[in-house]
Order: structure tokens, then C-alpha cells, then sequence
């Protein structure tokens, strides 16, 4: 029995990518020079704020695409990744942000992707905020974003105890990065709620066990703050899903392996109600 079949029938997924991303990130903080990193991030124009773009001033919900070559939850998407073509071939039909996956082992992404995506944007004067997705642990990993030329980071309340999420956030503030928080329990809401964070992400998908509960963006949507900008995640895949997403009030949602595993990922964008 394979390591992910253990993990898949005790509910451990999450135990073991957050074991190796320990493991990466001090192996990490040996090789990468802080202040080099903050050199790096002058060179990158001011960050776009998601405010920008969220919420829709028509009242529109938004696709937000989310750009990964696999996925632990459904390994290879997408064998001809190209961050980049995707990025701009994307970034005129609507979508409000793009976000790119950073992390290595789990969804073959890297920093270069980022960096990359961030600039072709820049040289054709398309002013899409880019947010940086991994496995957020460590305050020095909100630097790192920026140097490579995010606008905001996404992470996960459920990760992260209080110490930690405040060093975060005050590192992401000291980058001037907008924060996309991730929730699944009243508990982690309140959390949201209490650290100040103006975004919220109700994520339909178990990390401990990668299964998706489609109620839960009903569940939660009442006890979102009003002034929040408000987004779904996890395994959206169907028009109705979106028209349920959609009544509740919500400003966005993210798409995954949807598009991704789509031969034409822009058609599938329409399929979707998305033009």
C-alpha cells in the first residue's frame, strides 16, 4: 500500500504535504539570501490591489483562475504546462486575478512560473493582480512571494496557528500584499474575522482527505463579514455550481482543474457562463 493510500484511508493528506514543506522551506532559508530578497522586490512595479477588481462593479461573479501543471487532489493536468501562455491567453476573457501555484512536490509549480507570469502581464500593461498559492508556514515565505513578483498570497487559517498568522500577515503587510485567507469552519471565520483579513475563501475541499462538501459555501456564507471581499474554491466544475455560488452572494470563484485538464481551457472558460 502506497504512502498516499495509508494517508487517503487515516485522513492524514495534510500531515504529510505540511511534514515536506517543513522540510523544503528550511532547506530554503539555507540557500536564500533575505536581503537579496528584498532587493529583489524594487524591481517589481507596486502591487495591484484585489480591490481593484473584487467586488465586480456590475455585481458580476468572477472567474479567478488558478494555474497548476497537477494537483495532489487529481495528480497531471496539464503534461504541456506553460504558465505563461495561459496566463495571457486567460487574462482577456474576464478573468479578475490569477493565481499561481508555487509549491514543487505536490503541484510541480515554482517561483520562476510566478516571476514569469507577473512580467509577461506587466509588458502588455494587463493590470491583473497575480496571487502567490503554496502551503503558507513561515512569514519569510510572504517575502519570497513578493520578490518574485505577487501582488497578494493566498493561505490557509486552518494551517496556521494565532503567533504564526500574525507574523504572516504583518510580513505580508511589510510587502504591501494583499491577503486571500482560506476558511472551512465557523472557528477559522472567526479567526479571519478577529486578525482584520478583508478576503475570504470558503474552501469546499477537506485538505485531510482531499473529498469536497458542496453545502459548505451555504453554511458559512451567513457568518462572512458584509464588507469582505467573498470567494469559493474546491472542485467547482459545473454551471449550476456557479449559478448556486452565484445566489449566495459570493464575488468569485476559483477555478482549478476544470480549466486546467481542458484541451481549450478559454472554451471551457464560456462553458462555464464566462465570456
Amino acid at each position: 500500500m502506497s504512502v498516499w493510500e495509508r494517508a487517503r484511508r487515516r485522513g492524514r493528506f495534510l500531515e504529510l504535504i505540511l511534514e515536506d514543506k517543513r522540510e523544503e522551506l528550511a532547506r530554503r532559508r539555507r540557500v536564500l539570501d533575505e536581503g537579496a530578497l528584498r532587493l529583489q522586490t524594487r524591481l517589481w512595479p507596486a502591487p495591484v490591489p484585489l480591490r481593484t477588481v473584487l467586488p465586480d462593479p456590475q455585481n458580476r461573479l468572477r472567474p479567478v483562475v488558478a494555474l497548476m501543471r497537477a494537483a495532489p487532489f487529481r495528480g497531471l493536468l496539464r503534461p504541456s504546462y506553460d504558465p505563461v501562455r495561459l496566463a495571457l491567453s486567460l487574462a482577456t476573457r474576464g478573468v479578475a486575478a490569477l493565481v499561481v501555484m508555487t509549491d514543487a512536490r505536490y503541484y510541480q509549480g515554482r517561483l520562476e512560473h510566478l516571476a514569469a507570469v507577473k512580467q509577461a502581464l506587466v509588458r502588455r500593461q494587463l493590470n491583473i493582480p497575480v496571487i502567490r498559492h503554496d502551503f503558507f508556514l513561515d512569514p519569510f515565505q510572504a517575502l519570497e512571494a513578493r520578490a518574485f513578483g505577487a501582488d497578494a498570497i493566498w493561505i490557509s487559517i486552518g494551517m496556521l496557528g494565532p503567533s504564526t498568522l500574525q507574523a504572516l500577515l504583518e510580513a505580508a503587510a511589510e510587502c504591501g500584499l494583499d491577503v486571500l485567507a482560506e476558511v472551512r469552519t465557523e472557528a477559522e471565520v472567526e479567526a479571519a474575522r478577529t486578525a482584520g483579513l478583508g478576503a475570504l475563501i470558503v474552501q469546499r475541499r477537506d485538505w485531510r482527505t482531499f473529498e469536497v462538501d458542496p453545502a459548505l459555501p451555504a453554511r458559512l456564507r451567513p457568518l462572512l463579514p458584509e464588507t469582505a471581499v467573498r470567494i469559493v474554491a474546491g472542485g467547482i466544475s459545473t454551471t449550476q455550481e456557479i449559478k448556486e455560488i452565484r445566489a449566495l452572494g459570493f464575488h468569485a470563484v476559483i477555478l482549478e482543474e476544470t480549466l486546467l485538464s481542458a484541451r481549450d481551457p478559454r472554451a471551457r472558460l464560456s462553458e462555464l457562463g464566462f465570456t
